[in-house]
């Protein structure tokens, strides 16, 4: 039986058994990935698999850059088999360039983490991604370590994650909700000083952030994988947001919200 919040991201289905951002655009890598996961969807791992590139990358071909960064979602989203290991490949040959550290954009240099885009510099959301998957799939290998590392690394100050540095310019930067949440739900187990600081930032951003479909979405995804009583009270938004605004037709929005309220969270979950 669908919940309507999950009806209404397999009606965003499209013929080719793809998702594009918004129904009736054309299929993409990071709304597919996620829709798949969330509905455990044949159609649409088809569709990842059709695009897998030979270097076990799913990319998104923005033009001027081709963005990998849901490769990481693909690999979980594929079935066991040579399609997952590919992209789990990919994952461990591709970590981000790193670049010195200086007085005013201060960093560990040591550390890589994941990028958008190959050969470039790591960013949160990517480096969550791959950590991710990393964990559910191959648990202890090294680049688990540096990605963890990296977020430990990036975490700003009083807890919670910007999109790419902790400061700049002298200045601290602020933690938003998404990028909090994507975080946490890579670091479950990992530090329990490190995810109560997140977790009780994230309490505080979800309800700055609560009118955002994907905020709430996500950060309900990281408050249910902690256990952390917060869920309760985010899941209920989540589903009145969706009554009120159905997410504007968001597909990534609807996907999360669906993996957030639906049995798609246990495929998340990891096992320290």
């Amino acid at each position: 039986m669908w919940t309507p919040i999950a009806s209404s991201l397999l009606e965003a289905q499209n013929d080719d058994g793809g998702f594009g951002p918004r129904p009736g655009l054309p299929s993409e890598p990071e709304p597919t990935a996620l829709a798949t996961i969330a509905l455990d969807d044949a159609r649409g791992r088809a569709w990842l698999g059709e695009r897998q590139l030979s270097d076990g990358s799913v990319t998104f071909d923005a033009a001027t850059v081709e963005n990998d960064s849901a490769t990481a979602f693909a690999a979980i989203a594929f079935d066991a088999g040579d399609r997952r290991e590919w992209a789990l490949d990919h994952l461990e040959a591709t970590m981000a360039r790193t670049v010195p550290s200086t007085t005013d954009v201060p960093q560990d240099a040591s550390v890589h983490g994941w990028a958008w885009t190959e050969g470039t510099f790591g960013w949160v959301d990517p480096t969550a991604r791959a950590v991710l998957a990393l964990r559910l799939f191959r648990p202890g290998v090294p680049a688990i370590d540096d990605g963890i590392g990296m977020l430990r690394d990036r975490e700003a100050q009083g807890g919670g994650w910007n999109y790419g540095n902790r400061t700049v310019f002298g200045d601290d930067l602020s933690p938003y909700a998404q990028t909090t949440a994507s975080a946490m739900v890579a670091l479950q187990g990992v530090d329990p000083e490190l995810e109560g600081r997140g977790l009780s930032m994230l309490r505080r951003l979800w309800r700055r952030e609560r009118d955002g479909g994907l905020s709430v979405s996500l950060a309900t995804t990281a408050l249910r994988l902690h256990g952390d009583r917060d869920a309760v009270t985010s899941e209920r938004q989540v589903f009145d947001l969706f009554e009120r605004t159905a997410f504007l037709g968001d597909v990534v929005a609807l996907a999360w919200s669906a993996i957030a309220t639906g049995p798609a969270l246990a495929r998340l979950a990891v096992t320290p």
